[in-house]
């Protein structure tokens, strides 16, 4: 009976010495953090680079990048950036070469997916870098920012 509570004792014990500990260290952790564009950039594997909304917007403007999606084909069918190639990340395997047959591998190419969680458009990354494309870049929330920065997007047309 007297180990039932003592286990309980030792961890409360354990919590508040690492927690106590944390706050005087020099680069303490942070307890709570909010989820921002630096951290999802920092999510990804170092060898795929992100880019920012400004910098993607600047390639689509002169048309030196081409932009893939890499949400599943529904929610792309709902609406995308103008012009991006749809290839799912569940299905990049089976669906890239019809794709990437045009994209010289000397092309920008733009990977995203929504959501500051999301990580479906590093993940295509990398797989296009396995392919052997070199200026291969993920932009983190890519369909929102793109949104919120009114750039152009291509939505399905409603039948009246």
């Amino acid at each position: 009976m007297k180990v039932l509570w003592q286990i309980p004792a030792i961890l409360v014990i354990t919590a508040f010495i690492a927690l106590g500990y944390n706050q005087i260290r020099a680069k303490a952790i942070p307890l709570f953090h909010p989820w921002s564009e630096n951290i999802s950039k920092n999510a990804f594997s170092e060898s795929i680079s992100t880019i920012s909304i400004n910098e993607a917007a600047e390639l689509f403007s002169i048309n030196d990048a081409v932009f893939i999606d890499a949400r599943p084909e529904s929610i792309y069918n709902q609406g995308h950036i103008r012009g991006a190639l749809c290839l799912p990340w569940n299905q990049a395997e089976e669906k890239c070469f019809e794709l990437i047959d045009n994209i010289p591998p000397e092309k920008n190419i733009i990977t995203y997916c929504d959501g500051a969680t999301c990580d479906l458009c590093g993940k295509l990354a990398v797989f296009l870098c396995d392919l052997g494309f070199k200026q291969v870049k993920a932009l983190v929330n890519g369909w929102t920012l793109w949104n919120q920065n009114k750039l152009p997007v291509d939505l399905p047309k409603t039948s009246q």
